[in-house]
């Protein structure tokens, strides 16, 4: 099931105060795909999208990005190609939400340069595509946490990057905006980029996702589509729960129902 790889992670291994949280973690993805990485807490998740990034130096193993060392990238290059949202939503500077998401265009530009068209045009449409546009010119100390959510991740779209990571996109968003963010992360895949997301919400995950990525314990568990990932027995060991599948039309999900007796 993988394309021609983009991103890999060979044998990746990642440890804090002597204690693995990651243990040779293999992982090769292509582009075109819209990627959910799950698995319980403390499964080494957010761990793992930051070594995807270069935020995070494995302690042993290595990541390549289009079949180079990622470490081997220069810093704007690899800025460029890959597009990283982090968890943390604190935002401390009182600018607009538009300068902001211009801040994405940051490796696109060189210090001085101003604004070109196609800088102008990449932040229109990043505010469009996550539902923002109309608080262009809020201040964004002035927003409520789904609304920041929705901003930092127009400034990362912005960016146009070939790879996109993103940690829990839609944790604290209402419906309507986990549906209609997860819709524009599976477009972007669909035109070609690499996105990976974080996610606890398993129905969603099995709705949206192409393919699931599932860790536990630091340890990559299962990689493949949805039914050869969450099936009942492996959500009964990894997660401790049944579940049941709800189908409409062409599209499936899965439903976490009861806590499976310990």
């Amino acid at each position: 099931m993988m394309d021609s790889a983009l991103l890999q992670a060979r044998k990746v291994t990642v440890g804090y105060d002597g204690s693995p949280v990651l243990n040779q973690v293999a992982l090769s993805v292509g582009s075109g795909s819209l990627i959910g990485l799950i698995g319980p807490n403390g499964a080494g998740k957010t761990t793992l999208i930051k070594v995807l990034s270069g935020l995070l130096a494995p302690t042993a193993g290595q990541v390549f990005l289009d079949g180079k060392p990622l470490a081997a990238w220069g810093r704007d290059a690899r800025a460029r190609a890959v597009g990283y949202l982090s968890q943390s939503r604190l935002v401390h500077w009182p600018v607009t939400v538009e300068r902001l998401v211009l801040l994405g265009r940051l490796p696109h530009r060189g210090p001085w340069d101003r604004l070109s068209d196609e800088d102008a045009t990449a932040v229109d449409t990043a505010l469009l595509a996550t539902d923002v546009e109309s608080l262009r010119h809020r201040t964004v100390t002035t927003l409520s946490g789904g609304e920041l959510a929705r901003v930092l991740l127009a400034r990362v779209l912005a960016g146009g990057p070939k790879v996109l990571l993103a940690d829990e996109p839609v944790s604290g968003l209402d419906p309507g905006h986990r549906l209609q963010v997860l819709e524009g992360l599976r477009s972007l895949a669909r035109r070609g980029c690499l996105v990976m997301v974080v996610m606890h919400d398993l129905t969603l995950a099995s709705r949206f996702c192409d393919r699931l990525v599932l860790l536990d314990h630091g340890r990559l568990i299962a990689d493949g589509s949805v039914d050869e990932v969450l099936h009942m027995d492996r959500l009964a060991s990894v997660y401790g729960v049944d579940a049941v599948s709800v189908t409409r039309g062409d599209e499936q999900a899965i439903l976490p129902w009861n806590q499976v007796p310990g």
